[in-house]
């Protein structure tokens, strides 16, 4: 099986929620701790954790996990910037051929799901494996080394969402409803917490 790497962003400063998101609990873990199990369990290796806002914080949680740290200090200039910067990051510290970039606020994504992307892409021809939920595609999404140049040159808020859309025809889909759960805002969580997905349709 072809080495996965995992770049998990978690740089944001959580506006709308106030507080940070990285750090909410659910099911007995944040929610950076759970993304980064996810990961692992997913056999992905390296873990890359691009963190921020809330840097001190979320890296006082991670230290001891085993990741690969990479302090985004122009985290304000968007998601783009922190996607870059974890490819490159990648790039110098392993061989891995592939990669999925992951966020720390989908809480229901399962070690499952990533290994279906892994299995996708391993068995078609396209470099980009997204998932498909409310009909777009989005991340967690898997990308293959020949767009790791195209990766490094995002920037601003623009994220892997915008380049999956102008490479439709070399991305495959996996389809996960649940990819739609992701934490923003206060009534989002307590939403996530209370069971009740029909508020993040």
């Amino acid at each position: 099986m072809i080495q996965t790497a995992a770049i998990i962003l978690s740089a944001g400063n959580s506006s709308r929620l106030g507080t940070p998101k990285q750090l909410l609990s659910y099911e007995g873990q944040t929610l950076i701790e759970r993304a980064i199990a996810t990961a692992k369990t997913a056999g992905c290796d390296p873990i890359i954790v691009v963190t921020g806002a809330f840097r001190k914080e979320i890296e006082a949680i991670i230290r001891n996990l085993e990741v690969e740290i990479v302090k985004n200090h122009d985290w304000e200039q968007g998601m783009g910037n922190s996607i870059s910067m974890g490819i490159s990051v990648l790039q110098k510290i392993s061989q891995a051929k592939q990669a999925i970039v992951m966020l720390s606020d989908q809480p229901l994504v399962p070690a499952k799901h990533l290994e279906t992307l892994i299995q996708t892409k391993s068995r078609g021809t396209k470099d980009i494996v997204a998932s498909l939920y409310k009909t777009r595609l989005g991340v967690p999404a898997l990308f293959d080394q020949n767009c790791f140049a195209l990766l490094r040159g995002l920037k601003g808020p623009e994220g892997a969402r915008k380049m999956i859309g102008s490479q439709k025809d070399n991305t495959e889909s996996v389809l996960f409803e649940n990819g739609k759960v992701d934490i923003d805002t206060r009534e989002d969580y307590h939403a996530l917490l209370a069971g009740d997905l029909d508020h993040f349709d």
